[in-house]
């Protein structure tokens, strides 16, 4: 059967097939939904493409959990590890429409509230991000 008329999903699955984010660039704004359930393999594939993306310093990464159902406790430390970094090039990562639910599974694991932690203002100056819209593999 030919597949020049199919056109491919705009959101990737990974292997695991509750695990799914996009990531949407816009300026120095890397926003990235997330859905489904968050475990290790899928985080650590999401901070790779969101690092390859960022180009300078001062850029604005934002973690949309609107669709996000479940969070593998375990990702939790690999988030703060990652916040700390994008804070050593000038970056922020911050939190956007996480729930009750997974806010209590970020506090079980972030005992500092470093992912709590949100400073919103105006968007970073004198960064540049690779202007490209990328879909998880």
């Amino acid at each position: 059967m030919p597949t020049e008329g199919i056109r491919s999903s705009t959101t990737s699955r990974t292997p695991r097939p509750n695990c799914q984010h996009r990531i949407k660039v816009q300026g120095r704004t890397v926003r990235i939904h997330l859905g489904g359930v968050l475990d290790r393999p899928g985080a650590t594939r999401l901070i790779r493409s969101v690092n390859h993306l960022l180009i300078g310093g001062r850029c604005l990464v934002v973690l949309d959990a609107t669709e996000l159902v479940h969070l593998d406790y375990r990702c939790v430390g690999m988030l703060v590890r990652w916040q700390r970094g994008l804070r050593s090039f000038g970056h922020r990562l911050i939190l956007e429409n996480w729930n009750d639910y997974l806010r209590t599974i970020l506090a079980m694991e972030d005992w500092d509230g470093e992912l709590e932690r949100r400073t919103l203002g105006p968007e970073p100056a004198g960064a540049r991000v690779r202007a490209m819209q990328v879909q998880a593999p």
